[in-house]
């Protein structure tokens, strides 16, 4: 990885130009980087990183309706070679990323952001506020009155999970260690503290019931656990072991896993602004490095030495 100068990219006609002011990065950034993704995600290196971005529109294409100049706008800006609506006019081999002074965002991807944080607090949103939006609601399926198990509640996605399905009037159960107990239940959630012992034990106690849903942001031994605390017929979503359809299937009762690709969603960013601009959400601690340092992010992203995002400033 070297930080180097390039040109300032141009706008296609529904595109926007944004001067980037936070570019949160996160672990798949490194991974594609060190080659874990190979086989599964269509990219060539050398590229530029990130797909977080929060800052400043400076130019748009002739046929951008939604955005002009001067605008504050935040996306997760990822190729959309998922989406078969726009993957015809996408990179499919990855197009520029975030970690760059001027950022390209297609307007589709982009949604203002919101008003009441900086665009700090606003770069570190897009990726992990999706994750869990999609997870609880587009694959979880769930409504007011149910029941969710989150596995991992105080980290990225499982912290604005908590507060989504809160806001959703969904019960919330969420694990967590016993040093973020607190942090968990001023989410909201109710908790189980796996560094007490018998996960099982606990939610059978707190659930005998079981779940209607389980977001499984951990994997290893945690995802037989969450399948293991679902109704008959509960759904169990994980973002960190793909082989979940077929570990709920052998488990039988009905139970379902799904594995799934965050999409991306303008759409949804703005439903997002809207919850924190008015409280219902509060964003991450963020610990931010400028982006002649992108380097000593990453260094402190893969080693979690830094406390909560990490987000790159210009």
């Amino acid at each position: 990885m070297s930080v180097v100068d390039r040109p300032r990219p141009t706008a296609g006609a529904k595109d926007l130009i944004v001067e980037m002011k936070g570019a949160g990065i996160n672990p798949v950034d490194w991974k594609i980087r060190a080659g874990y993704l190979k086989d599964a995600w269509p990219m060539e290196l050398p590229i530029i990183t990130g797909w977080d971005v929060s800052g400043t529109v400076v130019e748009v294409g002739s046929e951008v309706t939604n955005f002009k100049v001067g605008d504050e706008v935040y996306s997760y800006n990822r190729p959309a070679f998922d989406n078969p609506e726009y993957a015809a006019t996408e990179d499919l081999i990855g197009r520029d990323g975030c970690c760059a002074e001027y950022v390209k965002v297609a307007e589709w991807k982009a949604a203002h952001k919101p008003k009441s944080i900086n665009h700090f607090e606003a770069g570190g949103i897009p990726l992990a506020g999706l994750t869990a939006y999609q997870g609880v609601f587009d694959q979880g399926l769930m409504k007011e009155g149910q029941s969710l198990l989150i596995l991992g509640a105080s980290g990225g996605v499982g912290s604005f999970a908590v507060q989504f399905a809160k806001d959703a009037g969904i019960k919330v159960t969420g694990s967590c260690s016993h040093r973020n107990v607190d942090m968990v239940k001023e989410l909201g959630a109710e908790v189980v503290d796996y560094t007490k012992g018998d996960v099982d034990a606990q939610v059978k106690e707190s659930h005998p019931d079981g779940f209607d849903v389980v977001y499984d942001c951990v994997g290893g031994d945690q995802t037989a656990a969450g399948i293991r605390a679902l109704k008959k017929g509960g759904i169990i979503v994980s973002i960190a072991n793909t082989d979940v359809p077929e570990l709920a299937k052998e488990a039988g009762d009905d139970k379902v896993g799904k594995s799934f690709l965050v999409a991306v969603s303008g759409e949804q960013l703005t439903k997002i602004a809207s919850m924190v601009d008015s409280k219902k959400v509060r964003v991450a601690h963020v610990t931010t490095f400028p982006l002649d340092e992108s380097i000593k992010a990453f260094e402190a992203l893969e080693t979690n030495r830094a406390r909560g995002k990490i987000v790159i400033t210009n």
